[in-house]
């Protein structure tokens, strides 16, 4: 079990090689790599400014995943939508390229105390994208 910020814990890939590039949590195994960021609530005032900070937060990160969706090599396997999993709020989508060979799986969790962004580029294959919902399934809260 891993925890990130005070936020999330999850269960990394098992047998997948951890390192970190900046504050990235980054798992590599053969031609996949899952990463992983935290991105904390860093607002202490009232509960209506947290609130809006981190609805702020949610939108920055959808922001950021959405922006692979004007790379005209990709096309949308599976549009953005919420997932409700472990009583957090998810926002997933995959894409691929246009020839096939490679599925690009993004996520966005949220959580009173931050944003968990989620990714893994892998070869298109019908492992791939269960390797990605196994491990949304296993992010819970701290």
């Amino acid at each position: 079990m891993n925890k990130i910020g005070e936020a999330f814990a999850f269960v990394p890939p098992f047998g997948w090689e951890e390192s970190r590039r900046g504050a990235t949590l980054v798992f590599r195994q053969l031609e996949r790599e899952l990463r992983v960021s935290f991105w904390p609530l860093k607002e202490k005032g009232s509960l209506k400014k947290k609130t809006a900070a981190l609805e702020e937060l949610k939108q920055t990160a959808l922001k950021d995943i959405g922006r692979d969706l004007k790379n005209t090599n990709l096309r949308v396997a599976i549009p953005l939508s919420r997932v409700d999993e472990n009583k957090l709020e998810f926002w997933v989508q995959s894409l691929g390229t246009r020839d096939g060979t490679t599925l690009i799986c993004s996520a966005v969790a949220c959580s009173p105390l931050g944003i968990l962004m989620v990714s893994l580029e892998a070869p298109n294959k019908p492992r791939s994208f269960p390797i990605f919902v196994d491990f949304l399934r296993s992010v819970h809260k701290a």
